[in-house]
């Protein structure tokens, strides 16, 4: 009966998996397109990737949903079926029936920990760096005519026309930092621009013919200005580009070590450093908190198994990542209230799983 029920469970989990898996993938590549291919011509290799590296950070979503729909379609089927029935006419409990489940739910669980933990922090930062590879290997391609660079942090650019390294009609939006679809703080306009590549130093510059600035001062006034030649630096490939990495691209020993080399480090970075820590670890016990309630709503959804059990995995999932939506938005802030939100949606879900299998036991 373990075997039986354990193959239908693993083999539903897999092609939950990768089916959402390649939906989330190429979802998300659909996203990054136009600047991958558009902006920095990404070779093919490039592009795989690209892919390959966001494959490990959409598992760790994509197994707790995946094994969620495979418990409400397995069981589902069968109490469609009275197969339950006759399993628990043999004396069998509702929980040692679903001990495979369980059993399967923990080896889940480690490995979404060990994803977390470990892989999807080197995933996430491979993956944002994939662009800055693209860019590096062909500068050229950074700046086509008719073609919205938003590549650049911080800064849009456009330009007109290009006959060679010579750029005709060059735009450079500097965006506001605190809103980026505000009014830009700056936009340069240049009637001509040379392109220059210095390998040397691993830079490009611009040397602008016949430049106009209208930047926006402190209080609110605006300022026009006129510069006949001007060289600015557009991009620096030897800067470090690892110096501001974001908590979700390190692993928890680079974060605890970052937490114990002494130095003086922001309230809100220290306390968005320590919840990333606790969201990890709570997101790991996604399968076997989600498996708790699977188990009961599967069995209750009796007939047409297969659309009510994936309106049920779709609302369950959904409300039960909704809170750590919710929590990452205290992330950042002091006081436990991200910690609590985090770990809240794995208590509801013991609490409400516990009180339908008492329920389910004795219909």
């Amino acid at each position: 009966m373990d075997r039986y029920i354990g193959k239908q469970i693993i083999s539903a989990t897999i092609f939950g998996v990768v089916l959402l898996s390649v939906m989330l993938v190429m979802g998300n590549l659909f996203k990054e397109l136009r600047p991958l291919l558009v902006e920095d011509k990404a070779s093919p290799m490039q592009v795989g990737q690209f892919v390959l590296s966001f494959l490990p950070f959409s598992l760790i979503y994509t197994i707790p949903w995946g094994f969620l729909v495979a418990v409400l379609l397995v069981f589902g089927r069968l109490s469609a079926e009275n197969e339950l029935v006759s399993m628990r006419m043999s004396g069998l409990s509702l929980l040692r029936i679903s001990m495979p489940v369980f059993v399967i739910a923990a080896l889940l669980s480690a490995l979404c920990l060990w994803l977390n933990i470990a892989m999807a922090p080197k995933a996430k930062d491979t993956m944002k760096f994939v662009l800055y590879e693209a860019v590096k290997e062909n500068p050229n391609a950074m700046l086509d005519p008719g073609v919205v660079q938003t590549r650049f942090k911080g800064q849009k650019i456009f330009i007109e026309g290009r006959n060679g390294d010579t750029l005709n009609g060059l735009h450079i939006y500097h965006l506001n930092e605190e809103n980026e679809t505000d009014f830009p703080s700056r936009s340069i306009y240049a009637r001509e621009a040379k392109l220059k590549i210095i390998d040397e130093s691993k830079q490009i510059r611009l040397n602008l013919t016949d430049a106009t600035i209208d930047s926006q001062n402190q209080d609110g006034t605006r300022e026009l200005a006129f510069i006949g030649e001007w060289e600015p630096l557009l991009f620096d490939f030897t800067a470090d580009r690892k110096k501001r990495r974001k908590p979700s691209t390190m692993t928890n020993d680079e974060i605890r070590a970052r937490l114990a080399t002494g130095e003086e480090i922001e309230v809100s970075k220290r306390y968005n450093l320590n919840n990333e820590i606790h969201r990890r670890y709570a997101f790991s016990c996604a399968c076997l908190a989600l498996a708790l309630v699977a188990v009961p709503l599967g069995i209750n959804a009796r007939r047409k198994e297969t659309s009510t059990g994936l309106a049920i995995s779709i609302a369950v999932g959904l409300g039960y990542f909704l809170f750590f939506m919710v929590a990452s938005e205290f992330q950042k802030k002091e006081g436990n209230t991200a910690i609590l939100l985090f770990w809240l949606p794995n208590v509801v879900c013991l609490a409400l799983g516990i009180s339908l299998f008492f329920r389910a036991r004795r219909k």
